[in-house]
């Protein structure tokens, strides 16, 4: 506990003088300060293009095809004509007061019209051949 609050106030202290410097720094001399930002801002840019180009994990033909599938799934739901289900608004969820004629609100559609829009499912190969451990008696 009391490594905490010495490494917590060490850091407060750094913070600190670090801002009393920077501001330092911009009353006197502001056109070095920005300098230093742009070239601390130009050297993070080329480790990070350095990073992404050669250190990056590559990624494996599994997650390519999920990707790919993925993808596909995300067009055929957006297709024209195809109506994706949406939660109500606040305005839709008021309570309806009963008229005379309740056959209309307790008339539901048919369950030809639910099953008709059946998703579209693709299978992603994993693996299958591992076998799990079962417990020995």
């Amino acid at each position: 506990m009391i490594r905490q609050r010495i490494g917590s106030t060490a850091a407060t202290i750094v913070f600190i003088l670090g801002f009393i410097g920077v501001g330092h720094m911009l009353a006197t001399d502001p056109g070095r300060l920005f300098r230093q930002l742009l070239f601390i801002g130009i050297f993070g840019l080329i480790f990070y293009v350095i990073y992404r180009v050669f250190m990056a994990p590559k990624i494996s033909a599994e997650d390519m095809r999920y990707r790919k599938t993925a993808q596909a799934s995300k067009k055929r739901m957006q297709r024209p004509g195809a109506n994706p289900k949406v939660k109500p608004s606040t305005a839709a969820k008021k309570k309806v007061k009963p008229s005379s004629n309740v056959t209309k609100l307790s008339k539901r559609p048919t369950r030809s019209a639910h099953r008709s829009d059946a998703p579209h499912l693709t299978v992603i190969e994993g693996k299958k051949g591992k076998k799990k451990k079962k417990a020995n008696m």
